[in-house]
């Protein structure tokens, strides 16, 4: 048997949505049809009332509260209920089951459609923003048709547990543990000096100067309650990390440096007013010895998560079999723990999802368990069940009370001082969120951005004064206008944001980072990435086949792309090959680590290398590859095709559209030049004694095209490579340059055409030139054909051939724009041979001065 009356200042009110005060039993109205006895009578409204709970198989106490069986009549009885019952058989809607669907359903598609709208708005809106407005909505169309019509029966429940804002309340406990999961506290000391600086004073500097304010001020005169003034300043004052990391990924800045920096700010002030709110326990407490009592049991159960639980969750993986998931007994056992914690911090009178928190903050985030337990829960409870609680805490907003918030010089003393102190909070925290960020030298724009998703409010806000209010510790009226703010906060501050975030022009250069400007004796600075241990070798083979020496030095970067998974916050982990051991690093990066220090130590150890492991959003590398590259002053990124073949290189064996529109992105935003290296045969300088490997460039003109030629001519300088550049020409037309890209083909081959005549070889440098005329794509087509099986490498530019005869024909083939014309043609499964290819492209996002 389950008693209750819908109502408490615990979880039952604060996150089960709570029910109205029970129904008077007394009173007129209108009669209602029923059936007593087998004949068709006329019934009160209470005596329906009386009769819809006998259906549901509920009784009423003589104390008044309301027994219920269980399980209780979830669905009705379809047409049989309606043949039994005659005219007083009740409606679908009214039964749990179907109406909870009902609710789901209509809050799913209510938050989606104005997500939808945003987007195609093109207005930076969060998807917390869409929910909060979902459940306003619902509370206009409420409050208009009263409570007693259609809609309101669904979305109103009286005299009972609200079962869809209940399951809401359990998706809100998830978010707070899942918050906890994908939290790093370590990365606080981690984190740069002005992030930690902003996370402080963001806190502290509010709460001081207010709490100046409040005691400057009589008691008479004070229009708030001291518990309202309180809870008003710490949470307007805090930054929740989980709702910035939430704002970040919606906005898609969480892997910029705006968004590094406010996501190590965001942990520094939410851990900061957690600490705030801790030491405040004693102070509100009934007596010294009650605070004492509290603060001993939130000790023990923090000794009990971190002492107890989280050691055996390291157990549990040790005892995991490497590759296999986490067994689904370990995942149903934490979300048991997460009860427990709730129904433990519930017990203390305390904010029942801080149990929830610090019990995430026990589980080792990432992989395997973190990850699983974010993969498995975070998708569903925020897309279904994390909606419900947002709309429910709408419903119980009243709206009325928004005028006199909203009116600055309104008769009602209170609530224009939640407004005002709201505002002055607002502005405070924005001002020092500015300025430090701005003395550490950060720009003036960007501080100004910093500023305002440091001020940004969400959920996390919205439900402590949900549960602020469950306990009376703050009025409706308040509650109502402090909702009222936060709804215009969550969706004007993410528009403005961005409206001054430019994410073209994060990766801007100011000076030119390709080959082609470099002068022979340069320094060649790489970035290669590895996705997978198969593109290891390839890239390996392809550095030992570059040209270095002490004159024109190689520095190459290494980068290890690894998905995010059970963490919010992207990590990019440095490791310094000369000092690296077989332990360094991350398991998942080792044979990456270990490949690169082999081939530095023992094959060329005249390369200087550098090893990164990036864990970072899918959606999201390309800004990590392209800010490492900007801050190592990188000149040629090297990408690996998405096509993985087999070892014979044959067929294909594995085909990843994310590694392909990762390198699309790369290609867009780079702040140097790219190479895409799709390897069918292994390049190696020493594929067997005596032998040389044979490189083919293919050149039509353009800026790509000398950009790969300038890479192949440095390949020949290295022993062994055997270089052929080969001109394609336009049949019947003349060869004297006639624009300023012409003239600049012709001074790169300038060189070759001197000391090579047509068809000979020059062998100081082991370079051949040639030049061939061509009608249409079908001529090149046949052409490269012939000359399939005469190379081991092809290097073509990304525009070779675009909008010449060369390609004409054969444009419209091309399977991947990425690549090219030429490049994909000489991928092809068609092309006869499994020769490698190299596509570059030249920088894209250099600045001109002038």
């Amino acid at each position: 048997m389950d008693m209750g009356n819908g109502t408490g200042p615990g979880m039952s009110g604060a996150f089960s949505g709570g029910g109205d005060e029970m129904m008077g039993m007394g009173g007129g109205g209108d009669v209602m049809t029923g059936m007593v006895g087998g004949e068709v009578t006329e019934m009160s409204p209470e005596v329906r009332w009386i009769f819809e709970m006998a259906w549901y198989g509920e009784t009423v106490r003589d104390d008044g509260l309301i027994c219920e069986e269980h399980p209780p009549k979830l669905s009705s009885d379809g047409i049989w209920e309606k043949l039994i019952v005659k005219t007083a058989g009740l409606y679908f809607w009214h039964y749990r089951l179907p109406k909870l669907e009902i609710v789901i359903l209509l809050v799913f598609f209510l938050w989606q459609a104005f997500n939808i709208l945003f987007k195609k708005l093109r207005l930076s809106v969060p998807k917390f923003s869409s929910m909060m407005l979902a459940g306003l909505l619902l509370n206009v169309v409420v409050t208009l048709s009263g409570d007693n019509s259609l809609i309101g029966e669904i979305l109103v429940t009286k005299n009972r547990v609200d079962i869809a804002a209940l399951l809401g309340s359990f998706g809100f406990l998830i978010f707070w543990f899942l918050k906890g999961v994908k939290m790093d506290v370590k990365r606080i000391i981690k984190a740069e000096a002005k992030a930690r600086v902003t996370g402080v004073a963001g806190v502290i500097f509010p709460i001081l100067v207010g709490f100046l304010l409040y005691s400057l001020k009589s008691a008479e005169n004070r229009p708030l309650s001291t518990n309202e003034y309180d809870i008003m300043l710490l949470m307007e004052s805090i930054t929740s990390f989980s709702g910035i990391a939430r704002l970040l990924r919606d906005l898609g800045m969480n892997h910029s440096s705006i968004g590094r920096v406010a996501l190590s700010s965001a942990l520094v002030s939410d851990i900061t007013g957690l600490l705030l709110l801790v030491a405040n326990v004693s102070r509100v407490a009934n007596s010294f010895g009650d605070g004492l009592s509290i603060l001993f049991e939130i000790s023990l159960f923090l000794v009990i998560a971190f002492a107890v639980v989280r050691p055996l969750m390291f157990k549990v993986i040790k005892r995991k079999r490497e590759g296999r998931p986490i067994e689904d007994k370990y995942i149903y056992g934490i979300l048991v723990l997460v009860c427990l914690s709730c129904m433990y911090w519930e017990d203390l009178n305390q904010f029942p999802p801080l149990g929830a928190f610090f019990l995430g903050l026990a589980i080792p985030n990432g992989p395997p368990i973190g990850s699983a337990l974010v993969e498995r829960l975070e998708s569903f409870n925020f897309g279904i069940i994390l909606p419900l609680y947002v709309s429910a805490i709408m419903l119980r907003t009243d709206i009325t009370s928004w005028k006199g918030g909203l009116t600055f010089f309104s008769s009602d003393d209170k609530k224009f001082a939640v407004a005002s102190l709201i505002l002055l909070i607002f502005l405070l925290k924005l001002s020092v969120s500015v300025i430090i960020p701005y003395l550490y030298k950060m720009p003036l724009r960007d501080s100004i951005i910093l500023a305002l998703i440091m001020s940004h409010k969400g959920i996390i806000e919205l439900s402590f004064y949900l549960f602020s209010y469950s306990l009376v510790m703050v009025s409706k009226d308040t509650f109502s206008i402090l909702v009222l703010s936060i709804v215009i906060n969550s969706v004007f501050i993410p528009v403005v944001i961005g409206f001054l975030y430019d994410p073209s022009k994060q990766f801007m250069c100011y000076q030119k980072r390709n080959l082609a400007s470099m002068k022979n004796s340069g320094e060649l600075k790489t970035l290669v990435c590895i996705h997978r241990p198969d593109h290891i070798s390839s890239m390996i083979n392809l550095l030992e086949a570059s040209y270095q020496s002490e004159e024109s030095p190689l520095t190459c970067y290494v980068l290890h792309l690894v998905e995010l998974q059970g963490q919010d916050v992207p990590t990019l982990i440095s490791h310094k090959v000369q000092k690296l051991g077989v332990g360094s690093g991350k398991k998942y990066s080792e044979n990456v680590i270990l490949s690169f220090e082999h081939f530095h130590r023992y094959v060329c150890s005249s390369i200087s290398i550098d090893t990164f492991t990036c864990i970072a959003n899918a959606n999201h590398m390309q800004d990590d590859i392209c800010w490492l590259a900007l801050d190592k002053a990188v000149t040629l990124i090297i990408l690996p095709f998405h096509r993985t073949w087999s070892l014979d290189r044959t067929s294909i064996v594995s085909d990843v559209e994310m590694t392909r529109f990762l390198n699309i992105n790369v290609l867009k935003q780079a702040p140097c030049s790219v190479g895409i290296l799709i390897e069918r045969h292994l390049v190696n300088k020493k594929q067997e004694p005596q032998e040389s490997l044979k490189v083919c460039t293919i050149f039509v003109g353009g800026k790509d095209d000398r950009e790969a030629l300038a890479f192949a001519k440095r390949m020949a300088r290295q022993e062994n490579v055997t270089l052929t550049v080969l001109r394609l020409l336009a049949s019947g037309k003349s060869k004297e340059a006639t624009g300023w890209d012409q003239m600049l083909d012709t001074v790169e081959l300038r060189e070759l055409m001197k000391s090579n005549d047509a068809g000979t070889v020059n062998e100081e440098k082991s370079t051949i030139y040639l030049e061939q005329e061509i009608l249409d794509g079908a001529d090149t087509s046949m052409l490269l054909r012939s000359m399939a099986f005469d190379y081991d490498l092809f290097v073509v530019g990304r525009t070779c051939g675009e909008n010449h005869e060369a390609t004409s024909g054969i444009e419209n083939w091309c399977e991947f724009e990425e690549l090219g014309v030429i490049g994909d043609f000489l991928a092809s499964p068609d092309f006869p041979s499994k020769t490698s290819v190299l596509v570059v492209q030249q920088q894209r996002t250099v600045v001109n001065n002038n």
